[in-house]
């Protein structure tokens, strides 16, 4: 009687280990799968700044909008818009020295003008910044082609309407001008020698703030009209993905199966061994209840 019962309870605790074991032993081709030769997953790796740079550049284009006046039967008018148009295209890439060439073709292709230019890294983790002056109505097919180099992970485009700008700037000058002028006139006037001499600085301050301006509107040259297009190219890597061998999923298998069902059984036991205290104090304070209700009566 007792051999076949430590028979039953040793089959039931190897099922039980077997069991475990089957488990865990599948799990670990979930948890680690067997890759065909040459995969993995792609390493990535963060150039700092991103595509925060070259923020001084600035490039303006102009376009014919149309607009109706607000008062009944006016007719169609047409303004000249200046705008500035950014488009930031991120790019990772396993192929950097290839992937660069192809980006600077298509830079050399649509007549494009590196404006900006910054390297950084080592090998097998480089980057790339350029900041490109792009003819506006090439803007859209340039992105759209940049996008098709490496793998985009990050594009924004952003347009900004600076026709209050441009304005603002012509306005300025034209007053210096005329503030210029007034005082070129009274310089032909005979005066003191200190009086003219202040006059000639004012006029030549005059000068110079109407060249600093002059240097701010010859942004919105027509014949310098460009769009800006910031790509940064980021070299990746493939991680090095080592299959483990069925003999070594077995040994791992293992050897925590044994220490998980040790556990297991240490745990139900110690369980058990609450449960009989649990039970003994129990019937021992109930018995304890009532001797002492038999005694009362």
């Amino acid at each position: 009687m007792i051999a076949r019962t430590l028979k039953r309870t040793a089959i039931v605790f190897l099922l039980g280990f077997l069991a475990l074991f089957a488990v865990r032993f599948a799990y670990s081709y979930v948890k680690q799968p067997i890759r065909p030769p040459h995969s993995g997953g792609i390493l990535q790796t963060f150039s700092a700044g991103g595509l925060q740079f070259a923020k001084d550049l600035r490039n303006y284009a102009s376009t014919k909008v149309k607009f109706k006046p607000a008062q009944v039967g006016g007719a169609f008018r047409s303004v000249d818009q200046k705008y500035e148009k950014i488009a930031n295209v991120g790019l990772r890439t396993l192929e950097f020295e290839s992937d660069e060439q192809k980006l600077r073709s298509l830079i050399k292709d649509n007549s494009a003008l590196i404006q900006f230019e910054q390297r950084q890294g080592l090998k097998r983790s480089r980057s790339l910044r350029l900041a490109i002056g792009v003819n506006p109505d090439k803007f859209d097919p340039f992105v759209a082609e940049v996008q098709q180099i490496g793998k985009l992970y990050q594009l924004t485009i952003d347009k900004s309407d600076k026709t209050n700008e441009y304005r603002d700037l012509q306005a300025k000058r034209a007053s210096l001008e005329t503030s210029r002028k007034a005082l070129t006139e009274l310089k032909q006037r005979e005066g003191d020698i200190a009086a003219m001499v202040e006059l000639v600085k004012q006029i030549l301050k005059l000068e110079q703030a109407i060249q600093a301006l002059g240097v701010s509107l010859g942004d919105f040259d027509v014949e310098n009209e460009f769009v800006t297009v910031k790509v940064l190219l980021v070299e990746t890597r493939r991680k090095v993905v080592r299959n483990i061998s069925i003999w070594k999923r077995l040994l791992d298998t293992f050897a925590w199966t044994a220490q998980a069902y040790a556990m297991l059984w240490i745990v139900l036991a110690a369980a058990a061994f609450t449960g009989l205290v649990v039970a003994f104090l129990f019937g021992k304070v109930t018995r304890m209840i009532k001797d002492a209700d038999q005694q009362g009566a």
